[in-house]
């Protein structure tokens, strides 16, 4: 099938106006060869190029390109099929923005078309073009350091207790900057129930996780831990008895964080939504896990706002490198900064997808980038430090 594929990049420091003119001879020539067609602009910054051709030819030259050491922070912002080519007549063509007027080349990009209609900006790759042209995202554009730039340091977390992974998990959630832990997600090893015990247990395994937590939370720290939403509708008293569980374990309801996955399935949204209100009334504080991977995650906000919401990993994926999800989680950044809503990004494994997200806004973590469990099952933490910081 025609594939038609657009990214955008930023020219490495020192590569000359030359050595980027025989770079696009080369990959004409190399296009031609393998059937792709396209255009790249450039503005002296940033390249911005389109690709088009057979799906498994434009994949093998966007890869060869992502290889390239010429330019960095590279960002694939449109992959999509077509019935026809946009641009036809070239393996490779260059167009300096800079040597032309705003309108002129605008115009100049249309009348490179091959397409039978003439082509206009209402087509959505060619609106790419637009707003390239224009630079009316460019304070999107994000400047990451390469990662060799940083180098991360793993310290004991000092808790007074320690307990077994198998039983208890810990995921600490960090501001990795500040170097400061801001909470400590707790996950009790729930043996699998039948579907008339499972909420009970549920619930139940709460007691054990707030022992726990009592023995070694400080009082500046905070603990969370998952409920399902259906619980607090088919357990009779269940605030109440995670209230009970709370001041049994010398803890504070101000030191919990309950969090409801986007996921789960809520029966009665109206008794939920009671069930909340008496744990805000509480002190207990409420976050939505898994933002962005269910089907509620904007009627969640609807209904009942909570302090918190964790975006789901499977949007922090390579987010560093993905226009796409760059643009959910942008929209979901800027929804929350407007209700007052702290954003965590979890599921975090690599550096790229940390400093996309910190430069986005974003000042929680949760990943295996920045904690994890030892040899000895012994859970750390891991702070990131730049190398010219050291010097």
């Amino acid at each position: 099938m025609l594939t038609t594929l657009i990214y955008r990049s930023h020219v490495r420091s020192g590569t000359s106006y030359q050595a980027i003119v025989d770079m696009v001879k080369s990959a004409n020539d190399r296009n031609v060869q393998m059937g792709v067609t396209g255009v790249l602009l450039f503005n002296g910054i940033h390249f911005f190029q389109l690709l088009e051709g057979r799906e498994e030819s434009v994949k093998e030259v966007f890869d060869s390109i992502s290889c390239d050491k010429r330019h960095f922070n590279i960002v694939e912002l449109f992959c999509d099929f077509a019935p026809f080519r946009r641009f036809g007549n070239a393996g490779m063509e260059l167009i300096d923005i800079r040597l032309h007027a705003q309108d002129e080349c605008l115009a100049s990009v249309l009348e490179r078309g091959t397409t039978k209609h003439k082509l206009m900006y209402n087509d959505r790759a060619l609106r790419f073009f637009r707003t390239f042209i224009e630079s009316t995202e460019t304070e999107n554009y994000y400047e990451l350091p390469d990662k060799s730039e940083w180098y991360f340091i793993s310290e004991t977390v000092g808790l007074k207790s320690v307990t077994d992974p198998s039983l208890i998990e810990i995921k600490p959630v960090v501001d990795p900057l500040a170097q400061h832990v801001h909470s400590f997600e707790l996950i009790p090893n729930v043996q699998s129930q039948n579907s008339e015990e499972l909420f009970l247990a549920d619930i139940t395994s709460k007691r054990d996780a707030f022992y726990f937590a009592g023995k070694f939370i400080l009082a500046e720290q905070r603990i969370s831990v998952s409920l399902q939403p259906m619980t607090l509708i088919e357990v009779p008293r269940s605030v109440e008895t995670l209230l009970d569980y709370v001041k049994s374990s010398n803890l504070l309801p101000e030191q919990l964080i309950i969090q409801f996955s986007e996921r789960a399935i809520i029966g009665d949204m109206s008794k939920f939504t009671q069930s909340v209100k008496k744990l805000k009334s509480a002190g207990i504080s409420v976050a939505i896990s898994d933002f962005g991977a269910g089907y509620a995650g904007l009627s969640l906000l609807a209904n009942f706002q909570p302090e918190k919401v964790k975006i789901h990993h499977d949007l922090t994926r390579n987010i560093h490198k993905d226009g796409s999800r760059q643009a959910i989680v942008q929209s979901i950044i800027h929804c929350c900064e407007k209700l007052e809503i702290r954003v965590c990004a979890t599921g975090i494994e690599q550096p790229e997808e940390w400093m996309w997200l910190e430069s986005a806004g974003i000042s929680c973590f949760q990943g295996n980038l920045f904690s994890g469990y030892d040899e000895n099952n012994q859970l750390h933490v891991t702070w990131p430090n730049l190398f010219s910081d050291s010097n």
